[in-house]
């Protein structure tokens, strides 16, 4: 088990258009210095049905279909860009307080 945590995203990635979340919270958790794996969870278009294969392994690993998101090393998913932006907040400030 890693002790970093993974980050669940779409095939746009770092590529994706710069308002695109999985870009966003990518970005963000680069900008905090904070290491994590990413697995790119998903392709094609994120309308169910127009869809390239399906999510199962997502639901597997996050209990969701929903990009991006964030699991941590204890198992926490954290499903929501709002969310996963404010825990990288969270950790940025820790990490200010610890230093």
């Amino acid at each position: 088990m890693s002790d970093k945590p993974t980050l669940f995203v779409c095939h746009g990635g770092d590529d994706g258009p710069k308002i695109h979340p999985c870009r966003r919270v990518q970005e963000a958790l680069r900008s905090a210095w904070i290491e994590y794996d990413k697995v790119i969870a998903a392709h094609g278009s994120p309308i169910p049905f127009l869809r390239k294969g399906s999510r199962d392994d997502l639901r597997a690993a996050t209990g969701d279909t929903k990009l991006p998101a964030l699991k941590l090393p204890d198992g926490t998913v954290i499903a929501h860009p709002h969310a996963i932006f404010a825990w990288i907040d969270q950790q940025h400030t820790l990490a200010r307080t610890i230093a």
